[in-house]
């Protein structure tokens, strides 16, 4: 009886800090609509120390909406403005400090064949 107690306590604080964990690095942000020239207003601040998650609500919009995918490169600059970083097929946009332990994370979109194949955000963000 001892050793099935013991295995529900294991399990109870398995889950339980399973539970922390995902709530703790998870994006703790509202969806809210996409605002073009907002988005590019908020691009020097979202690279700031502590700017907060300034334009997280506006990328979960954009990924939960598909409205990148299949863009052309040259439509995401225009929708979205510069990156801040550039690499081999990969746009990084800031978005500033939206998750619980204040790193921060950027928007990824990534192209195949010259349209996007796959959009997301990474945190912590690997441009910063």
């Amino acid at each position: 009886m001892a050793r099935l107690w013991t295995c529900i306590w294991v399990i109870a604080l398995v889950v339980c800090a399973s539970f922390f964990y995902s709530n703790f690095t998870a994006m703790h942000e509202q969806e809210r609509p996409f605002d073009a020239v907002q988005w590019r207003s908020l691009s020097q601040e979202a690279r700031l120390n502590d700017p907060g998650c300034v334009r997280g609500g506006m990328a979960l919009f954009l990924l939960d909406n598909d409205s990148l995918d299949g863009l052309s490169v040259a439509s995401v600059k225009e929708l979205l403005g510069e990156a801040d970083t550039v690499l081999a097929n990969q746009l990084h946009y800031a978005l500033g400090q939206c998750h619980w332990d204040w790193r921060h994370s950027s928007l990824v979109i990534i192209f195949k064949d010259g349209k996007v194949s796959q959009a997301s955000i990474a945190y912590p963000a690997s441009d910063f």
